[in-house]
């Protein structure tokens, strides 16, 4: 190549909002953060709302530091998170901030359809039934907030709308969509039958075009703003899950991943949906990978525990508290097997007031260090469990666990896991949302790549750990005393 290119992407989450300027030389990736701010749902007088303004606004300054910085960008790239969406009137002007998905709509939506249909709806989509599908958010916004879809004539998931606020085109792809629960993903399309059953406008909905095609130009005033050009919008996997696994830094074509964070995402990438009893009972799903692949996965529980746990213990004692200081405060009794395996997936940890009050409530423990212990074991265990649920599902064994985004920092939970499963586990890359949303740009410019020339190119570019198994534990089998 004669010279470095560069991609501006967004990776934009429950927590941050982050605007990345993504660089390729022909043998290399590499990625930079040129502008951060938080992100959290904001509540009114009885649901939290996502600030989407606040958000394409920080959008729009990450996007002229990245232009200061590099004038000769090529294209641009939308990820976020999953599920959530915003409504557009006949106008195409927004009705009303996105709702959050731990509003109780989708519980409402969910618990108002009897089990025969759940069961229907699966085998129909192949996308398992959860209270967070963006399907049940709109059965509950029907019962609970009827003038919303009233006056609905555009639905847009997050990275559809801010793409929409970026480009004016209205357009969509398979793996965002796929989290509504209303795509067949035999054939990664809207399943109009299930629209039928369910009297949902399919007209609402997008329509869907394919990975590294273009979604779009930059708004010309936006240009004029930035003092650019019409930069294109390339559709990246728009999920931000689908985008990670994208860099999965594996040169095998079957590997299994966690994608680990807030929530962590654990399951493998398929050339076809597994559609069947065993995935239906077993709570996995298929979701859309890039260049119309299936991620088969599990969504569970992953940092959200520590999280609150650690927000918790600052707030109650009014000192901070790092990482090594929880390690410390469970080693006894993760080294003495004190400590109660739990699901980490229960209800009741989903977002309790008090995630220590919950966990007490589980183990009957009353002190810190063995909640902890219990707390990193649990996680563990669900981790190893899931990854032996998809060998048996696949037939595939894999040797290696690969363990990719913000949770491939925490060495102590990545040795456990190593220990647990007894295979090696390689932890990286940290930023791989970011680097995935430059990989499909790079493919948009580069269409004679492949996807595992790509991970090779990844690979060697990023830093990655390995944990070797030390030891076998042995608490896999334990049930919590529920």
């Amino acid at each position: 190549m004669a010279k470095t290119e560069h991609y501006i992407g967004f990776d934009c989450g429950n927590s941050s909002i982050r605007t990345v300027l993504g660089s390729y030389d022909g043998k290399h990736i590499t990625t930079k953060v040129i502008h951060q701010v938080p992100n959290r749902a904001m509540k009114g007088s009885r649901y939290e709302f996502w600030g989407i303004l606040y958000i394409f606004y920080e959008m729009q300054k990450g996007f002229k530091l990245a232009l200061d910085e590099a004038p000769e960008a090529l294209s641009f790239g939308i990820s976020t998170w999953g599920i959530d969406f915003g409504l557009l009137g006949a106008s195409k002007e927004l009705l009303t901030n996105p709702l959050c998905y731990r509003n109780p709509l989708g519980k409402i939506g969910l618990d108002g359809i009897d089990q025969s249909l759940k069961d229907e709806m699966f085998y129909l989509t192949g996308i398992q039934n959860h209270i967070m599908n963006s399907l049940y958010q709109i059965l509950g916004i029907r019962k609970e907030l009827p003038e919303y879809l009233h006056c609905a004539k555009h639905l847009l998931l997050i990275p559809d709308l801010l793409n929409y606020l970026f480009t004016g085109e209205m357009n969509s792809e398979a793996s965002i969509t796929s989290t509504t629960q209303l795509l067949d993903m035999r054939t990664q399309n809207y399943c109009t039958s299930l629209f039928e059953k369910l009297e949902l406008d399919q007209d609402l909905f997008a329509p869907l075009i394919s990975h590294t095609s273009i979604r779009g130009l930059l708004r010309e005033d936006l240009a004029t703003l930035f003092a650019s050009s019409r930069i294109p919008s390339v559709c990246v996997p728009s999920h931000d899950t689908a985008s990670a696994v994208v860099a999965v830094p594996s040169e095998e074509d079957d590997f299994v991943f966690i994608s680990s964070g807030t929530w962590s995402l654990i399951g493998t990438e398929l050339s076809e949906p597994i559609i069947n009893e065993e995935v239906h009972h077993s709570g996995f799903t298929n979701e859309g990978g890039a260049l119309g692949t299936i991620t088969l996965l599990k969504n569970s529980a992953g940092m959200h525990i520590l999280e609150h746990i650690k927000r918790e213990m600052e707030f109650n004692d009014s000192t901070p508290y790092s990482w090594d200081d929880l390690i410390d405060l469970s080693r006894p009794f993760l080294e003495s097997n004190e400590h109660i395996l739990f699901d980490p997936n229960d209800e009741s940890l989903f977002n309790p007031k008090s995630m220590i009050k919950a966990i007490k409530e589980i183990t009957t423990f009353s002190s810190l260090g063995p909640i902890i212990a219990s707390a990193y074991c649990s996680l563990v265990n669900s981790y190893v469990s899931t990854i032996r649920e998809i060998e048996h599902i696949t037939g595939n064994t894999y040797e290696v666990i690969h363990i990719i985004g913000g949770g491939a920092r925490n060495d102590h939970l990545n040795q456990m896991t190593a220990n647990l499963a007894n295979k090696r586990v390689i932890a990286g890359p940290v930023e791989a949302t970011s680097l995935g949303i430059t990989a499909m740009q790079i493919l948009h410019t580069h269409p004679t790549l492949t996807i595992k020339e790509i991970r090779r190119i990844i690979k060697n570019s990023s830093h990655l750990v390995e944990y070797e198994p030390k030891e076998n534990m042995v608490f896999l089998d334990h049930h919590p005393p529920f």
